[in-house]
């Protein structure tokens, strides 16, 4: 009995690793441009109108430069009233800075194998700000360049939370009545509706963009500590 205990416990062991893949792993963890492993993202915000319309619906996932979604994704966040504002062009050139708020969604870390592990965090509030910067040409303000940069916190639960933030982001398409041309491009995220549903074929509206520079922080409050073998022998001498 007390060797099937013993072969009962090592088989335990054995799993340690991939069963501890099954939980978030407390650890700051960033993209190549700063050192890390985590991908960069392209990301949707749909909306009920071609031109503008709420609710606006955020979808990010990670983007490996060929396919989306294969290690995060961040779904679901909803944005019920209109962005902030603030102006700060002089006679058609400067910038204006647009302030979105959005609330609940997911973000889930896929089982990788990377060293931040997986799980699912609901989010809490996620803030994002755009940068636009106009110049005045031939007596029109017009776009010609733009920032974003985002963060998230959310509760993966098990005493483990989630910071994620984005710098640099890039905004690259938006849907437009001037242009009907204009649409999303297949490789970047579906656009979402309230339900978190993809939006309807005659519903594809919003704009699109990349996530460049990215930290994730994952706190957990009780570090696992894992069984040695030595410990073990010694349960079993």
């Amino acid at each position: 009995m007390k060797r099937l205990s013993l072969l009962s416990t090592v088989a335990l062991l054995l799993l340690a690793p991939a069963l501890a893949l099954a939980a978030p792993v407390a650890g700051t963890y960033t993209t190549a441009d700063l050192g890390g492993q985590l991908l960069t993202g392209r990301a949707s915000t749909g909306r009920t109108g071609i031109n503008s319309g709420l609710p606006h619906v955020m979808h990010g996932q990670s983007w490996n430069g060929s396919a989306l979604g294969t290690q995060w994704e961040l779904r679901c966040a909803v944005e019920n009233s209109p962005f902030g504002v603030v102006d700060n062009r002089v006679s058609g050139t400067g910038t204006v800075v647009y302030t979105s708020t959005f609330t609940g969604g997911q973000f889930e870390l896929f089982n990788t194998g990377g060293a931040w592990g997986d799980g699912v965090a609901n989010l809490g509030t996620t803030v994002v700000i755009s940068t636009v910067q106009y110049v005045n040409i031939g007596n029109v303000s017009t776009p010609v360049a733009s920032v974003i940069n985002a963060n998230t916190a959310g509760d993966f639960g098990g005493g483990c939370t989630l910071t994620f933030v984005i710098s640099n982001g890039t905004g690259v398409g938006e849907t437009t009545s001037l242009d009907l041309s204009i649409v999303k491009p297949a490789n970047y995220p579906t656009f979402l509706d309230a339900s978190c549903a993809a939006a309807a074929a005659n519903q594809q509206f919003g704009s699109w963009g990349n996530t460049l520079t990215s930290t994730m922080r994952i706190d957990c409050s009780v570090p696992a500590t894992p069984a040695t073998w030595g410990a073990v022998k010694n349960i079993y001498r």
